[in-house]
């Protein structure tokens, strides 16, 4: 490959070495995906404090030989020439659940249009689980060996995907995006024709990673209590990972009859099956609704502060609710994803703080969990308490969709 059309990756990696067998695994990631050592003279990670953590204590020997390592890697303006029977090795940028599963659509578009390619994955972290759903991959969900690193043609680093510099405060379609960077076609949406029975399974997956996309508890409760009549089964789903779910289970209270409400999953893997089991889905805006797109499993999705549009994309198995919320300093959706900081150093959003957008200046460099439970379980912001003000419309919406595309 000429040397020109090559440059440093954004991503910066750590080399380490260890004469020692270790192995390694993320608690939420399959067992079979785990990663042993192989003999190599040295290897290379991206998340030094997970080395350090995991790795470390385990082989004695380990030795960082550098925290600057960069990989030459394609440049973007070279991604758009064939890759037939060439061994590509992705730089996976992030493990946020929703940003995966669009650059796991768009690597069986890739495989699609280049199917004698072999690829690797580096850096899957705690998504390995969502990648491990594409065929003939390989998955390095911490760290590739020199060995491994020397079996692939090309190294191509999708942080330089547009708009991914931005990614943690604009949504951005990563499968769209990418397959328009590697002049590739989207493959076909996934078949969401279901055996319709009157057995009818819906679960409610209501908690995101922000308080401005976490479904308020007395909605879902709400909502529990008004499928679980026409249902088989109503299960509401939780996320065992987050801190706030004890507090958040507290403020759904007792739910009779046929409502489980359950901690959620050890692994994504496990949350996967579970999703694609199911008959009807009700998601906030997080993974779990991005996951969705893997099986086509019908569904209403409740949206807050960000849009719908560009969050799914061309994928309408999932319906948007939009929050409708006016209020005097923002109104829905704004387009923030997370909490932001003033100056002064106030965590919220426009609503919560009574404050213009121009004065959230920063995202914050702090975490306050107990503002994080609060604004999840007690004091949701003003666009996601406003869900609770218009219920009855919500309920004739999932009602209708219910009837339309679940029921036989």
């Amino acid at each position: 490959m000429a040397s020109n059309s090559l440059h440093l990756s954004r991503a910066r990696f750590t080399r380490f070495k260890t004469r020692q067998p270790f192995s390694f695994g993320l608690p939420n990631v399959a067992a079979n995906i785990a990663q042993q050592s192989d003999g190599s003279a040295s290897y290379i990670t991206r998340v030094s404090s997970l080395l350090r953590q995991q790795i470390l204590p385990t082989a004695a020997s380990v030795k960082i030989v550098s925290d600057t390592i960069h990989l030459d890697v394609l440049a973007k303006p070279h991604w758009q020439q064939p890759f037939h029977r060439k061994r590509i090795l992705f730089l996976i940028p992030a493990d946020a659940l929703g940003d995966c599963v669009g650059m796991v659509m768009f690597l069986r578009a890739f495989q699609a249009a280049y199917p004698s390619c072999k690829i690797g994955l580096l850096n899957t972290g705690s998504a390995s689980d969502i990648f491990a759903t594409l065929e003939h991959v390989e998955i390095f969900q911490l760290f590739v060996s020199a060995n491994q690193l020397r079996r692939f043609d090309t190294v191509i680093d999708l942080s330089e995907m547009e708009g991914w510099k931005d990614i943690a405060t604009a949504p951005v379609d990563c499968e769209g995006g990418l397959c328009r960077h590697f002049a590739i076609s989207p493959v076909p949406l996934p078949d969401t024709s279901r055996h319709k029975t009157d057995d009818l399974h819906i679960a409610i997956l209501p908690m995101a990673s922000s308080p401005l996309r976490t479904l308020p508890p007395q909605f879902v409760a709400q909502t529990a209590l008004a499928l679980c009549g026409q249902a088989s089964s109503v299960t509401v789903v939780l996320n065992a990972y987050q801190g706030v779910k004890e507090a958040y289970k507290t403020a759904i209270g007792a739910l009779p009859g046929n409502i489980t409400l359950i901690d959620g999953f050890k692994t994504i893997g496990e949350l996967i099956a579970f999703i694609s089991s199911r008959d009807y889905v009700i998601v906030a805006d997080s993974g779990p609704a991005h996951i969705t797109k893997l099986s086509g499993v019908p569904g209403t999705g409740v949206y807050t502060s960000a849009s719908a549009t560009v969050l799914h994309g061309r994928f309408t198995n999932i319906r948007a609710w939009q929050s409708d919320y006016q209020g005097d300093y923002c109104h829905a959706p704004c387009g923030l994803a997370k909490l932001h900081a003033t100056q002064e150093g106030d965590i919220g959003c426009m609503g919560s703080l009574s404050v213009s957008r121009d004065m959230l200046v920063s995202l914050p460099t702090r975490r306050d969990s107990a503002l994080v439970q609060r604004l999840s379980t007690v004091e949701p912001v003003p666009c996601v308490r406003h869900l609770t003000t218009n219920f009855a419309a919500f309920e004739k919406f999932v009602q209708s969709d219910i009837a339309t595309r679940a029921r036989p």
